[in-house]
Parts: structure tokens; sequence; C-alpha cells
């Protein structure tokens, strides 16, 4: 963390694993993981809480440059959630680093991520799926290469 209390890249991780909003296609939810004292950040005095700890998630909505923080709080008996209003370089950090991951894993901007995975809920095939249709990621205008070739099934369709 900065001296003012900020995210530094080292501090997070984008989790591979992504979702679009199946409603409108224009926002990306992906797991971030925190690699920093979350008490210290977040003011919440969890640490010393056994079988408690912190879940944190983007939300990012590449076409309007937007980014939601939720926080969610797990234990035993329950769950707390609660938003995170990022500074302005931690939002942009928090934005690149979402755009990277996608770079990295599906060769894409986020937009592209957002059209070719609308309508799916799963775009690395981890769930069951209920509909059989299956969809592949990839285009013509940017192919994945053959041992890269993903594909997922369409559920509640």
């Amino acid at each position: 963390m900065k001296e003012n209390n900020e995210f530094e890249k080292h501090n997070l991780a984008i989790d591979r694993n992504m979702e679009v909003d199946c409603d409108t296609s224009r926002q990306i939810t992906c797991y971030i993981e925190t690699w920093f004292d979350v008490d210290k950040k977040f003011g919440i005095h969890i640490n010393d809480e056994e079988n408690t700890w912190l879940n944190m998630y983007g939300k990012y909505n590449p076409y309007e440059n937007s980014l939601r923080i939720e926080r969610e709080i797990s234990r035993n008996n329950g769950s707390e959630y609660f938003d995170y209003q990022p500074t302005d370089s931690e939002a942009q950090l928090i934005k690149e680093m979402i755009a990277d991951k996608i770079r990295e894993e599906y060769h894409q901007t986020p937009q592209k991520f957002c059209e070719e995975s609308y309508g799916t809920d799963d775009i690395r095939d981890e769930h069951t799926a209920q509909s059989g249709q299956i969809f592949s990621v990839g285009s013509q205008e940017n192919p994945l290469k053959q041992d890269e070739e993903r594909t997922f099934t369409m559920g509640g369709m």
C-alpha cells in the first residue's frame, strides 16, 4: 500500500474467471485477490475472527469506463456486502489490471470480451450447462490459437 493507504499493483490480483452481465452485456464482474491488510485498509477488524474473510469483486463497465468495487465479509453464519469507492488512481489501476487480464487470457479488449461473452454465465465451462448449446470464444478478427480454443455451454435458453 502507498503511504496514503491506496492500492498498488502488487496488493491485488485479478482472477482469470470473469462473468459478463447477462442482462446488458456491458459489465464484467471479476474476483479481486487481496494481498494487503484488509483490516488496515477498510477498518473492518476481521483478521482475528476465525472462519472470517473478505472477498472483493470488481464490476467494470468498459463502455462507460466505470468501476464499482463490492466487498463481502464472509462468516460461517452468513455474509455482509459493502461497496468501496476507490480513489481515482485505484480505479484506474484496477481497470487496467482487468483489461490486462482479459488480453492475457482471451486476447481481446474488454469490449470485445463483453460482446463475445454476452448470454453466457461461464466463459470457461466450469458450471453445469442446461441448454446444450455450444459456443466458441474467439472470432475471425481475433481467433484463438488451436491450444487456446475454448467452448462453453449457454445455460437457461
